[in-house]
This record gives C-alpha cells, sequence and structure tokens, in this order.
C-alpha cells in the first residue's frame, strides 16, 4: 500500500536539506497533527474508510463534542476533512478525509506497523 503513495517522495529535498519554507509547512502541519485528539480524529476516519457522522467520531475519539467540534472545523479549513451537510430533521452531517489527507495513509501505516510491532510499549 505504501509503494503508491512513492511519488510523493518526487522531487523533494532530503531532510537535512529542507528549504526553511517546506520547514516551516511541516512544523504547522505537525502542530496540528499532534494536538490533543486531532490524531485520533484522523486515525478513525482512515481506519472506518467511510464518512462518519459527527457522534461516530466522538465515541470512537473519546473527544468532548467541543473538542471535536473545534478539530472538526479545523480539519475542513485546512483541506484534511470534507464536511457534507444533509438536509435533514435531525441534522444529518458527515466527515471524510479529503484527497490530500489520504496521501498521509502511509505515515499511518507505519504508525500501525509500529505499534504492532511494539505492542507492549509503556502505556
Amino acid at each position: 500500500m505504501v509503494k503508491e503513495y512513492l511519488y510523493l517522495l518526487d522531487g523533494v529535498p532530503p531532510i537535512d536539506e529542507t528549504p526553511e519554507k517546506l520547514n516551516e509547512t511541516v512544523s504547522t502541519l505537525l502542530g496540528l497533527l499532534t494536538s490533543a485528539h486531532a490524531m485520533s480524529i484522523l486515525y478513525s476516519l482512515f481506519c472506518e474508510q467511510r464518512p462518519l457522522r459527527f457522534t461516530e467520531l466522538e465515541e470512537a475519539t473519546g473527544a468532548s463534542p467541543k473538542v471535536l467540534s473545534l478539530w472538526l472545523k479545523q480539519f475542513v479549513e485546512a483541506g484534511l476533512v470534507s464536511r457534507r451537510s444533509y438536509d435533514e430533521s435531525p441534522p444529518h452531517v458527515e466527515y471524510e478525509p479529503t484527497t490530500m489527507a489520504k496521501e498521509l495513509d502511509p505515515a499511518f501505516q507505519f504508525l500501525y506497523a509500529w505499534a504492532a510491532r511494539y505492542s507492549r510499549f509503556p502505556r
């Protein structure tokens, strides 16, 4: 699965030769992804492989409604998550990773493989 994303490395300088502007972009992305519940929200969306409703994400991540709402809004603004609203009563809203976010799949695959290998990692 990771091989299909090797095109992402085309034209990218080695990490020790990274231009300052790219470092800023990586820092921004890491700041967004490493905040409380951020990774678990994206991981839940990746694992399910289907659009999820707010309550499903709430249950899967353990995030409070306020925190979950904040992160989903930030992910939508950043272009990582799409939000689809249906004109129904009660309101029906679904979230799913965008094509851009799906390119993070190899990173999640490596994190998953690492966790599987070191499942005895102290908690």
